[in-house]
């Protein structure tokens, strides 16, 4: 367990893929709500429907995009 609460601290960012939506959203949370924050309480009040969605909190905010001409 204090090896989860050491990477939950270190985490600055939340990042959510909304089916509903058809969107990738990403939110940046306060170092204060880290410590004590309830992420699907927070996700939700965002209006994020939780049963079609997938969420996860991590360190690094940038995105790894890739545009194939294969596909365009």
């Amino acid at each position: 367990k204090k090896n989860i609460k050491k990477m939950v601290e270190m985490s600055k960012y939340i990042t959510v893929l909304d089916f509903e939506a058809e969107r990738v959203f990403q939110y940046k949370i306060e170092d204060k709500f880290i410590d004590n924050g309830d992420y699907e309480e927070y996700l939700t009040n965002k209006g994020h429907n939780l049963s079609n969605c997938e969420w996860m909190v991590h360190e690094e905010p940038r995105v790894i995009t890739t545009n194939h001409e294969a596909y365009q």
